[in-house]
């Protein structure tokens, strides 16, 4: 269990960017439950799928852990991922801005908020290199894919969090929602850096 605790800060990886701020976007749409149940449902397929595939491919390429115990050749190549990974955050720190494309999301509908969760979590690099580190963390813990499940509740937690605020608090939720979606853009770098950093030095710490 304590392997599974390791990797629940990547969940902040795989939300951190347009992820969180499209489930910001999709409670202020015109049928915000039901786009963001749609969104939620993109979100839970497309984590599970992605555990599934990249935990296979680390098997598949046989990248054993050391047998000193101290870190192997895998665990630099995918700290090798994040270092890259983390150097790409810090340099478009200051570009961050809302995409326009994001905008229309107030004129969403189910089946476009299904599709852009699934799309925004399975094929953005930040997610990618979060779903690499878990397998490659599982397999050096002699752990499967479906152990990963933290993993996945994790970031579904974390992107249900605006739609739970708007059950919750409503109108309240609402009007806050711009101001955190403006502090998101500008200073989820930082989270992401954090996250990285830290889980580097798990693997070679």
């Amino acid at each position: 269990m304590n392997e599974q605790i390791q990797i629940l800060p990547l969940c902040l990886i795989m939300v951190m960017g347009p992820q969180i701020l499209t489930a910001i976007f999709l409670v202020t749409s015109k049928d915000a439950v039901k786009n963001s149940l749609a969104m939620l449902a993109g979100v839970l397929l497309a984590a599970s799928i992605g555990l599934v595939l990249w935990t296979g491919v680390v098997k598949a390429l046989s990248l054993d852990p050391s047998e000193g115990g101290g870190p192997g050749t895998a665990d630099y190549v995918v700290s090798g991922i994040l270092a890259v990974l983390a150097v790409r955050v810090f340099l478009t720190r200051g570009t961050a801005e809302t995409p326009k494309w994001m905008l229309a999301l107030q004129e969403a509908e189910p089946r476009r908020a299904f599709s852009l969760a699934f799309l925004l979590i399975f094929l953005m690099p930040t997610d990618i290199a979060a779903m690499i580190a878990t397998a490659h963390y599982f397999h050096d813990a002699n752990l499967d894919w479906y152990d990963g499940w933290p993993l996945v509740a994790g970031t579904l937690t974390l992107m249900a969090l605006p739609l739970i605020a708007y059950i919750l608090l409503g109108h309240r939720a609402r009007t806050a929602m711009p101001r955190i979606r403006d502090w998101l853009t500008s200073h989820g770098w930082v989270v992401n850096l954090v996250v990285i950093v830290y889980f580097i030095y798990q693997l070679i710490g």
